[in-house]
């Protein structure tokens, strides 16, 4: 099979995106994740392959997604809010076929590697005059790592600049393979704490960490994202130990920039919509009195912080 047929599983492609690496670029959102993080904005990324999720905005009650269903897997408890039992579900998507209100949609399909850069290739010229390129994201680009190192490597043929946006929980020998086609990492530190990352991600940050170890001190051009998630990681031991940790890295290699990113309540809507129950309490987000305290204790060790990417 040729670099151009090989395929997986693509959530979504967004153009004129402006906070997912340098410059204008394009990103494409893969499917899987390989951690559990309880307050993910992006449900529906979470399996590699396609699922189907009700869109409760667009529901009119009609019925017909129960009457098609052949595992009895949707139950409308209230009007026009359908849930899915995901136990139950086996994935055949005839409720999607069948609901005229396009109140059911499947997330997720499978793309080749040759179909996928047709749409990168569209914003080029933007790529061009920004300093931009593709960004692969997901869910997790390392949960499809075979088909992230394809897609890179038809970027690069093609004079396009590669980012990973990745929460690095993978094995070096993977990481470094996708590594070798890419030129620039969004990496993601949720917390310090091995024990703390297991109960709120679903895995330690041990792999995590030494990654990004690794990537310091082989100079890979590297952007470190902190999501504030209160009462999880936003305590002032923690973000002094995550503060030290990029000194850290710093020293290993080259200078590094930080985006801190605050919790919004906005997941909070979108999985209504979905017909799902999000884990955390809806907050107001983070006041700009609190925000400057957070970036200080960053600035007062010499790191360069940006506040939302």
């Amino acid at each position: 099979m040729g670099l151009a047929e090989q395929a997986g599983y693509v959530n979504d492609i967004q153009f004129y995106s402006l906070s997912d690496g340098p410059g204008i670029r394009t990103t494409v959102f893969l499917k899987g994740c390989l951690l559990n993080c309880r307050w993910c904005h992006n449900p529906e990324g979470n399996r590699r392959f396609p699922e189907v999720f009700p869109y409760q905005n667009n529901c009119t009650g009609c019925g017909l997604c129960l009457e098609v269903c052949p595992a009895g897997a949707i139950e409308m408890a209230e009007p026009c809010r359908p849930r899915i039992r995901r136990e139950r579900c086996i994935d055949c998507f005839r409720c999607a076929e069948a609901c005229p209100e396009q109140a059911m949609i499947v997330w997720g399909r499978l793309m080749t590697v040759q179909e996928v850069m047709e749409e990168v290739e569209r914003d080029k010229a933007f790529y061009k005059h920004s300093g931009g390129g593709m960004t692969v994201s997901g869910g997790e680009p390392l949960a499809q790592p075979g088909f992230t190192r394809s897609l890179f490597a038809a970027a690069r043929e093609r004079g396009i600049n590669t980012a990973l946006d990745t929460c690095g929980f993978a094995p070096w020998e993977v990481l470094a393979r996708v590594l070798e086609v890419t030129d620039y990492v969004l990496l993601d530190i949720k917390h310090m704490d091995p024990e703390a990352h297991r109960r709120h991600c679903g895995a330690s940050n041990e792999t995590i960490l030494e990654n990004a170890r690794r990537m310091a001190e082989r100079g890979v051009p590297m952007r470190l994202r902190l999501p504030l998630i209160p009462g999880f990681n936003d305590g002032e031991e923690n973000l002094r130990r995550s503060a030290e940790f990029v000194r850290e890295l710093e020293e290993r290699g080259r200078e590094l920039e930080v985006d801190i990113l605050p919790y919004h309540p906005y997941a909070g809507a979108k999985y209504r919509v979905f017909g799902l129950d999000y884990p955390l309490p809806q907050g107001e987000g983070y006041p700009e009195e609190r925000l400057r305290g957070i970036v200080e204790i960053f600035t007062a060790r010499g790191l360069t912080v940006t506040v939302g990417g």
